[in-house]
């Protein structure tokens, strides 16, 4: 146990609650009762997916059906359009439902925050949710700042303050992805998310956000990792967790002095990031309102601050010797005890995408025990397609936890490709990685897996660009036309369906591990 409530502590909770009254924050590096009770039920559809399409005799035993990670990454509305795609590929191919664990960053949370508005996404035709989306994603931009939305804007901030919570810029950029992803004012929490899940019928979401660290005076800057799942919401690091609807609350010593209502899912759409057309409009004021607006907004913090839950707890003496924290390094944060999270108010948290832009951590976790990761990268960095798995490389060394590395750089002097298959054959814990990148490498051949492009029109529709700054899925495009969607969705979704049987090699591969594994 990471955390510890040294005497006095108890002595002066017992003041302020009942004696006995449990804690209010789990203070544990096990997943949550609910997330283990989801997994049993999982294992059964995930077992039935992989009979079908590895064409398996026999039903897969609970213990050797592995468990497989698609991690998507950031790059706004290019992110929540690719992911779209690509997961109506792994349908397609039937490895949506052999998958326990979704985890996004930044706009691929955005399609992930649309899917599980529906109990059953996974199972229904994905073509009518990318159809509804098209809609909401080639509106224009400005129709996010009609005096009407930002009338309505200003007073559901002036509401949630009214709630007791922190009212930053973060919470306006919120409600204007809700405008441009939704469409439609959305009331639906994140703990309602359990419907989703509940029986096992969809894989488990987790979004991603980190806790920015002040700067210390000679130190590196430090991004904790905190997760949010329909069941509960915390930082593996410290090992401290909350339930979904009790985050946003204020705690202390491990209770909650003050309950504030959970946040509808909007505010949790964008934290630490602003849309580059917020800047335009806030600082060229087109209405009186929006003046008004611009003024309110002056005087909040950018960033995200959320009430801490961690607050008032002490560190355990020995905790820098867990591999969660840098301590070892002099530099970082970490090796200063006083300097810790628990000590802080509130959390300022901000996009992932800051730090490393996909969303790997959470399904790194032991407990976890994930075996293939999917990785799907929309990030925009044409020159370096691996960076975020470099990234995540490094990130895993400084903290002891498996994960496959490789020459990156000489990787990325090689031509391109679409898929890269990352093992580490020393360490049988580090799961392997398959990496799909933002690439057109085929699909300039071939409109379909196979079937290559003849006509002048379907030559045209291949030139894809995804990698210069005339491209129309650069990151400052917040909305794209109609033709330029579509073919994004198609893009994403052939880099897919073109590699079906690495996938299934891989799954193949790990599944053979596992039945190893087990017979020694």
């Amino acid at each position: 146990m990471l955390f510890g409530l040294c005497s006095a502590s108890l002595a002066f909770t017992s003041d302020i609650h009942s004696e006995g009254e449990p804690l209010a924050v789990r203070l544990d590096f096990d997943i949550p009762p609910q997330e283990k009770e989801y997994l049993k039920k999982r294992k059964v559809v995930v077992a039935q997916a992989l009979q079908k399409i590895l064409g398996l005799g026999s039903q897969l035993e609970p213990e050797k059906v592995p468990t497989i990670a698609v991690v998507a990454s950031g790059g706004g509305t290019r992110a929540m359009t690719g992911l779209l795609g690509s997961l109506r590929a792994l349908k397609d191919i039937g490895v949506l439902d052999a998958t326990t664990y979704i985890t996004g960053v930044s706009g691929s949370t955005w399609a992930m925050s649309t899917l599980y508005q529906e109990a059953n996404w996974s199972q229904e035709d994905m073509d009518s949710v990318i159809s509804a989306a098209k809609k909401q994603m080639t509106k224009s931009t400005l129709s996010a700042f009609s005096p009407e939305k930002l009338q309505y804007y200003s007073e559901e901030m002036t509401k949630k303050g009214n709630e007791g919570y922190i009212v930053s810029l973060i919470d306006m950029a919120g409600l204007v992805l809700e405008h441009l992803v939704f469409g439609r004012e959305v009331t639906s929490t994140l703990s309602e998310q359990q419907l989703a899940v509940d029986e096992g019928q969809n894989p488990l979401p987790i979004y991603t956000a980190v806790n920015m660290k002040d700067k210390l005076l000679g130190c590196e800057s430090e991004a904790e990792w905190c997760e949010f799942t329909p069941y509960e919401v915390g930082m593996q690091k410290y090992g401290a967790f909350v339930k979904s609807e009790d985050f946003g609350s204020e705690f202390f010593l491990g209770h909650i002095m003050k309950r504030h209502k959970e946040v509808r899912i909007p505010y949790l759409m964008e934290v630490g990031t602003r849309p580059s057309t917020l800047d335009t409009y806030l600082i060229n004021p087109l209405t009186d309102i929006q003046s008004i607006l611009s003024d309110f907004m002056k005087n909040r913090p950018v960033i995200a601050e959320m009430y801490n839950f961690m607050r008032g707890l002490f560190m355990h003496l020995d905790y820098n010797k867990n591999s969660n924290f840098v301590a070892w390094k002099e530099t970082h944060p970490d090796a200063f005890p006083n300097q810790l999270t628990p000590k802080d108010p509130t959390l300022s948290l901000v996009d992932s995408g800051h730090v490393i832009n996909i969303g790997c951590a959470p399904v790194l976790r032991p407990e976890r025990d994930v075996d293939v990761i999917i990785c799907l990268s929309y990030s925009w960095d044409p020159e370096h397609i691996l960076r975020v798995l470099e990234k995540t490389a490094a990130y895993c060394k400084d903290r002891n936890i498996p994960f496959p590395s490789a020459d990156f750089a000489s990787l990325e002097k090689e031509p391109q490709k679409e898929v890269y298959i990352f093992e580490d054959k020393e360490n049988p814990k580090a799961p392997i990685v398959v990496h799909f990148p933002l690439v057109n490498v085929t699909y300039k051949h071939f409109k379909h897996p196979g079937v290559k492009r003849e006509t002048e029109e379907e030559i045209k529709a291949g030139e894809v660009d995804v990698s210069t700054s005339e491209s129309p899925y650069a990151t400052k495009n917040v909305t794209y036309s109609e033709e330029d969607y579509e073919t994004l969705v198609e893009l994403a979704s052939y880099n897919i369906l073109n590699n079906k049987e690495t996938i299934l090699e891989v799954l193949r591969k790990v599944l053979e591990m596992k039945t190893s594994k087990i017979k020694k």
